[in-house]
Parts: structure tokens; sequence; C-alpha cells
């Protein structure tokens, strides 16, 4: 898993040929919907150049956009972050300019599959509040939310608006408020029904993120059931998506026991993240595989040497949420002064979630169970896993 710099995807550019721009566009995004990060994000950073050389600074914006999206995907959070800022700034200067914008130069169809949510300022804004939701900087993203509402242009109509619920159910969920979540997700998903056509990924992420909900609240029915229909619609086939629901299912398996059922799942979605290079996802189920072990009695080497895979990728991961429970589990699955010091490193994340998260509650208690379990030598409780 290795996650490329702007600079490296620039000098991986070759020049591109303006009339190919069109098939170049529809190509990259392919290549995202397939799992194919790395070869998308090199391909529209082709497709910038080709464009800033061809005057047209406006289409080098919505392939700047795509670039953004795909590395927040991947978890390359400041990279994304970066991007997504200049975009903001220089669309808003194009704007300002009141001439008409017109979409990428690409079939309706496939826009709708898979891009378009983000070509207006109010679209980069959601973006940027995506980006920040997953650096646990939920105070953050919902101004960005803010701002995003307020402004005039929300093209496509139906599915911006939806996305930014979609963005603040999953914002509020992992700040603890999972009834909140479960409101604004199943309000997002009824809403995405009556829209005459919608945009499937954006439908797709209203599903998801009531799934989640009902996961967190521990509605394991309900959750199993919204998981199961996701599983069994073409729209959501994606690697992503895949990753998503054997996650989901996997983690509610093991919280009912059902642990060899459970453990198939989540390897299964290990196993594709790895392929696909997506490293939060892998991440996500490295954990829930230690919880596993230990929930079944596995020898604590094993456990050890889950979580000790995702030591060594976790510069990877930018969310304190995701960092403190990976040392938690490292100090669970340790011994004596090893885990004492792992406990303490858990703590360090504290003070980001304080200087900006809504609510460190849950974050505070969950440190206490474990940092007891490790004083006492008792065997703490099972961690219930949820997902970025």
């Amino acid at each position: 898993m290795v996650v490329l710099s702007s600079e490296q995807f620039a000098s991986a550019a070759r020049p591109l040929d303006a009339s190919q721009i069109p098939h170049h566009f529809a190509a990259a995004l392919r290549h995202r919907r397939h799992g194919r990060a790395l070869a998308a994000c090199t391909l529209w950073a082709q497709l910038e150049a080709a464009a800033e050389d061809a005057g047209d600074r406006h289409l080098a914006i919505q392939a700047g956009a795509e670039r953004s999206m795909t590395l927040t995907g991947m978890g390359a959070l400041s990279a994304a972050g970066v991007l997504c800022e200049r975009m903001l700034t220089e669309l808003e200067a194009l704007e300002a300019l009141g001439e008409p914008l017109p979409p990428p130069p690409i079939g309706r169809t496939l826009l709708h599959a898979g891009a378009g949510v983000w070509f207006s300022v109010a679209g980069l804004h959601r973006l940027r509040a995506e980006q920040l939701r997953r650096a646990g900087d939920y105070v953050g993203a919902l101004e960005e939310l803010d701002e995003a509402a307020r402004r005039p242009d929300q093209r496509p109509e139906a599915a911006l608006p939806l996305w930014g619920r979609v963005i603040l159910s999953d914002t509020i969920r992992l700040a603890g408020d999972f009834e909140g979540a479960l409101e604004v997700a199943s309000a997002a998903r009824r809403r995405a029904a009556r829209e005459p056509g919608g945009h499937p990924r954006v439908v797709g992420l209203a599903e998801r993120a009531e799934a989640r909900a009902l996961l967190a609240l521990g509605d394991l029915d309900g959750a199993l059931a919204q998981f199961e229909r996701l599983g069994r619609r073409s729209p959501h086939r994606t690697a992503e998506a895949r990753e998503a629901g054997d996650l989901g299912i996997g983690e509610l398996l093991r919280r009912r026991g059902l642990y060899p059922r459970a453990r198939g799942h989540l390897e299964r979605a290990r196993d594709l993240a790895l392929r696909e290079g997506h490293v939060i996802a892998w991440i996500h189920a490295q954990l829930c595989l230690a919880e596993l072990d230990r929930a079944s009695g596995a020898p604590a080497a094993a456990t050890r040497a889950l979580v000790g895979d995702v030591l060594r990728r976790l510069p990877l991961a930018e969310h304190p949420w995701l960092r403190m429970r990976t040392f938690l589990m490292a100090a669970l699955s340790a011994e004596g002064a090893q885990a004492e010091g792992l406990i303490d490193r858990a703590e360090q994340e504290l003070p980001r979630f304080h200087r900006r998260s809504c609510d460190l509650e849950l974050e505070r208690v969950l440190l206490e169970r474990c940092r007891i379990a490790v004083e006492t030598g008792a065997t703490a409780d099972p961690i219930d896993m949820d997902f970025l």
C-alpha cells in the first residue's frame, strides 16, 4: 500500500492529446470505480496538466476535484485536503465571473454513476467536510456543511444536499450521537427514494450510513437486513461497497458470537482492501479480526501479529479515532511495560479529539476500560468496532 504525493503524480504524468480528454476523464472514473485508485489519480493529474495547457481552467479544476475525492478514499487526507482547498479557491474565482460553467465532457450516465456532486463550490465544501470528518475534525466538518448549505448553487439539485446529509450522519455517529445519525440517514434515504433517478452513488452512501447507524445503536437485525440489501443491489457492487458490506456484516456476526461466519466476511474485506490499496478499510478489517481473535480465545500472539501489521502502516491513518483503537488493541495483546506504554500512547490521541471533536465521553470510557484491564490483568470487555 503506497500513497503517492501530488509531486509523484505530476512527475508520473505524460502529456495527453487534448482531443482525447473526454475519453481519459471517463477512463479515470472507471479506474476509480473498479478500485484502481493510483491509476485514476495519475490519469487525473495528466488531465489537469492537459486542460491547463489548453487554457481550460474549469476542466482542470474538475479533474483536480476528482483527484482530491480519490485521495480521500485512499486515506491520503492531508494531500486531498490541500488539493481540495486549492480547487475551492480557484472555482470560487471562476464562478464570480458569472459565466456558464459546463459539466465535465462525459456522458450523463457515467457522470451520475461516479461523479458530479463536487463540481460546484457547494460540492467542494461538502468534499472538504468529508475529508475533515475522516480526519477527526467533526467541528470543522460541520462548519463546512453549513458553508455549503448557504451556497445558492446546489448542482445537481437532487444529489448534492443529500450527500451533505450523509456526511452529517457519519460525522455525528462518530461523535457519539447514534440516534441522531440514524434519524438523519433515514431521512436522507427516504428522500432519495422519492427523487426521480437520483444519483446512484449518493443513494448508496445514504443507505450505508443508515446501516452503520443501526449497527452503532446495537440493532443487529436492522443493520444486517440493510447491509444485505446493499449487497444485493448492483449499483453498490464497487470494491469500496463490497468492503463496507463485509466489514459491517462481519462485525455484527462477531457480536452475535458467530465467529466462523464473521471471520469469512472480515477476511474477504481485508483481502479485497489489500488488493485495491484501500488502507483505511484494510486497517478496519485487521482490527475487527484482532478483536474476533480476542473474543474467540485465540493465542495473544495471533492478535499481536494482526495489530502489529496495522501499527506498521498506521502513519497512513490520520483519524485519531482509528489510531486510538489500534493502540488500545495492541495494549490488550501485550504485557507489562509494553502494554502500559501502548495505553499511554492511546491516551496521547485524546488531545486531538479534545481540540477538534464534539464528544469525547466514548473515547475516555474506552480508554479507562482498557487501562484497568492492563493494570489488573483482567480480560477486557469486547470492543465494539465502528467504521469511518
